[in-house]
């Protein structure tokens, strides 16, 4: 199994591979979201030879409605990790049929 990340987000400390121990439904309603969860999920670092050579701190953008899937790992260097996703009922699916899997981590691919 695989899952996606669009950056390399500090959050997974370079870990090629995870287990997925738990999915859980949250709502993506801003106020619902802890702003501490928020930062720790979207924050990823531009490197210096980026196209807009900032090197700066980045923030992918979460949903503000609907439903968010929270995935929780644990990586091939013992280090927990969780990531959110868009709910979409075949993605819940897929990652509720994976707990207790072994997932490959792709750095920039689309999930």
């Amino acid at each position: 199994m695989k899952i996606n990340f669009s950056h390399d987000y500090p959050k997974l400390w370079k870990q090629k591979k995870a287990e997925l121990l738990a999915v859980r439904v949250i709502d993506a309603q801003a106020v619902a979201i802890n702003k501490d969860l928020i930062e720790y999920d979207t924050k990823y670092i531009l490197p210096d030879y980026s196209p807009d050579f900032t090197g700066g701190v980045c923030y992918y953008p979460l949903p503000k409605t609907g439903k968010l899937i929270q995935l929780i790992f644990v990586g091939d260097k013992d280090i927990p990790f969780c990531t959110l996703r868009r709910y979409i009922p075949t993605k819940y699916d897929y990652y509720k049929k994976g707990i207790g899997k072994i997932f490959e981590i792709i750095i920039g691919g689309k999930d």
